[in-house]
């Protein structure tokens, strides 16, 4: 019997559209959004794939820490 094991990545992979719509949203200043904007975010990025209200703040999150980073260097 050959049982093939289906692994499923439990990690958010952005789409192009949800990338290029959240660094679009940092370029005009959004920064830290307030959770009723992440939950706006997350509505709208839903076309584009699965995606959840975590995911957008970590974006946020992790960019605003990447840039902090590339700007001491």
């Amino acid at each position: 019997v050959n049982s093939q094991q289906v692994v499923v990545s439990s990690r958010w992979c952005p789409t192009p559209e949800q990338l290029q719509s959240l660094e679009e949203l940092y370029r005009r200043g959004t920064r830290t959004p307030s959770s009723e904007q992440i939950q706006q975010i997350t509505c709208q990025l839903r076309r584009y794939g699965k995606i959840e209200a975590k995911n957008v703040f970590y974006w946020f999150q992790n960019h605003k820490a990447r840039e902090r980073l590339k700007r001491r260097r």
